[in-house]
């Protein structure tokens, strides 16, 4: 909830009591790397279970995809590159692998980076969805499901490390 801030997400904390809620801002202003918001999550999981409390709830505004600085700079940069500097257009390409193909040889590499760390699904998200302006259609980018899938993978390898042994489901509840 809440897009372009985290105002609508903060206040439905404040009347619900979640075991946590991000606010988009904070993250941005914190530098948070993606992987820190997931390793913030997954601990909060991790040591609830420890006190046997395998549940919780976690609010996450609609919009924290583009607060996260790595995420804005990708985004900001893949804008650029899918805008034709000659019409000001979106590029035309002959398929979306063909576009997905032009998109990574042509950000640069700590970008690529940042977009090869994410799930398939969100990366071709990225690379493909456009607005009428030629953005890339943030919205569409289910950052619950996308944040549920990337803690539990951290749990998982937790598990596997020892450092986590409770039980985590990617049950998401989105505002939309």
């Amino acid at each position: 909830m809440g897009r372009s801030a985290s105002h609508i997400a903060l206040e439905c904390a404040l009347e619900t009591q979640p075991n946590a809620c991000l606010i988009s801002e904070e993250v941005e202003q914190k530098a948070m790397s993606l992987d820190d918001v997931v390793t913030y999550i997954a601990k909060i999981v991790a040591d609830r279970a420890a006190d046997g409390n395998n549940f919780g709830t976690v609010l996450i505004p609609e919009g924290l995809i583009e607060f996260i600085p790595a995420i804005k700079k990708l985004i900001a940069e893949l804008n650029e590159v899918l805008t034709d500097p000659a019409t000001g257009e979106s590029r035309e390409f002959e398929s979306k692998d063909a576009q997905v193909a032009f998109v990574k040889s042509h950000i640069a590499p700590e970008n690529l980076a940042v977009l090869e760390s994410l799930p398939k699904d969100v990366e071709r998200q990225l690379c493909l969805d456009r607005d009428p302006h030629g953005n890339v259609q943030v919205s569409l980018i289910e950052t619950e499901k996308l944040l549920s899938a990337m803690v539990a993978m951290k749990l998982d390898k937790w598990k596997q490390e020892g450092k986590y042994n409770g039980k985590f489901s990617q049950a998401v509840c989105p505002s939309r």
